[in-house]
């Protein structure tokens, strides 16, 4: 086991133990927010077929060279109708948005451009360039491209294109299973009242959000007492997930008995405590085939531990294409305490100067318990182990945070 490593380093080794999930195929309906499993190539041309981009009328624009100029009407295409009729010189025909095209015809004129002439007839006021308003076959996707990889997560537009491209079924990663487990006897239901000692359990429902969030399936969340027979059972219970997530317990006082009891089942510990703040009595190991995370029991501490290290796990096991958050160089804007020989996560607002410079400052208190430091945070910003009191104006780099 390695003990008080480096963050690259834990992470480094998280990564190192995570597999692919299995994939499942999914209707499009359920598709949002998933991981795609398999390549998505097009079937057809989209469009398949030249249309109208505008109410108007399919004209040759050789015809429209001397204007005002009055032309007989020899057809109406509305849409979902194919052309009966080839444009000859001297005539038009009237279409509808996203009609088929007619032969003949080189361009649109938007009905805007025109004015009821006599009877069957419309009269020009304004020409198009040949092409003009005209949607080819195949504008956006051709036939046999590939549109998706595997990876992606699944968008809105892309379920449109996904339907687009006639897919009504699509592979996905299947959702890793992850058991959220709280330990700790001050615990009590966040619908009960608070008696002497007591603090509702918000650790539970806010990693169970997490893993939502990260694109996992958050098992309902469990409360274990701060006893080894408890704990033992809890495990027990939870080993049908795929990750096992606890929180607290893992430290060194008296009544943390999660390392005791997981060490006694077997469990391969890799890693415990690591050179970061908020966090640093971080663990991770396997058992059974579970990846176990050990995550600090204070809120800030484990909601940060989550998403440096077990959103990233997640996304690896999902086959998402990137398993880390871009950063970005932003200017702190007040001088920012730090200690050298930790990485710190500052929770921070960052917004952009008048210059179009990215710049950050810190939520107020950076206390492990102050969970308001994360509510009012859109970002975490990097400062990192060597780094000592940086004073405004210091680079760093930002991450945003999706709420």
């Amino acid at each position: 086991m390695k003990e008080f490593i480096s963050v690259v380093e834990a992470r480094s080794i998280i990564l190192g133990q995570m597999t692919p999930m299995p994939a499942e195929r999914v209707a499009w309906a359920d598709a949002v927010g998933r991981t795609l499993a398999e390549a998505i190539r097009s079937r057809d041309d989209i469009p398949p077929f030249d249309n109208s981009a505008m109410d108007g009328y399919a004209v040759r624009s050789a015809d429209l060279q001397s204007l005002p100029v009055s032309l007989p009407i020899i057809e109406d295409i509305p849409a979902g109708t194919f052309p009966q009729k080839t444009v000859e010189p001297g005539a038009c025909s009237r279409i509808m948005t996203g009609a088929p095209f007619p032969e003949g015809a080189d361009a649109v004129v938007p009905v805007e451009w025109t004015e009821a002439g006599e009877a069957g007839r419309v009269q020009f006021n304004r020409a198009p360039e040949p092409g003009e308003h005209v949607r080819a076959a195949g504008q956006d996707v051709r036939n046999g491209e590939r549109v998706f990889e595997p990876g992606q997560v699944i968008t809105p537009p892309m379920v449109g294109m996904l339907t687009t491209l006639g897919y009504p079924t699509v592979e996905v990663a299947q959702r890793p299973r992850v058991a959220v487990i709280s330990t700790g006897d001050e615990l009590v239901d966040p619908s009960e009242a608070l008696g002497p000692g007591k603090i509702r359990d918000s650790n539970g429902p806010a990693l169970a959000a997490q893993v939502v969030s990260a694109g996992g399936e958050a098992l309902p969340p469990i409360r274990a007492s701060d006893t080894p027979e408890s704990i033992r059972a809890i495990v027990e219970a939870a080993l049908d997930a795929d990750v096992l997530l606890f929180s607290g317990g893992v430290s060194v006082g008296s009544y943390d008995f999660v390392k005791q009891v997981l060490d006694e089942m077997g469990m391969e510990l890799l890693f415990w405590k690591v050179r970061q703040r908020p966090g640093k009595p971080l663990a991770f190991g396997l058992l059974q085939g579970r990846r176990v995370f050990g995550l600090p029991g204070n809120p800030v501490s484990s909601a940060i531990c989550f998403e440096q290290y077990v959103r990233p796990a997640l996304a690896k096991m999902l086959g998402r294409r990137a398993l880390l958050r871009p950063r970005y160089n932003a200017r702190l804007d007040a001088p920012t305490p730090k200690k050298a020989g930790l990485h710190y996560f500052a929770r921070g607002r960052a917004s952009f100067d008048e210059a179009g410079c990215l710049r950050v400052r810190d939520t107020g208190p950076q206390a492990s318990n102050l969970y308001s430091s994360m509510v009012k945070a859109n970002c975490l910003f990097h400062l990192p182990e060597a780094l000592e009191d940086p004073p405004a104006g210091t680079v760093v780099q930002v991450e945003w945070l999706e709420w």
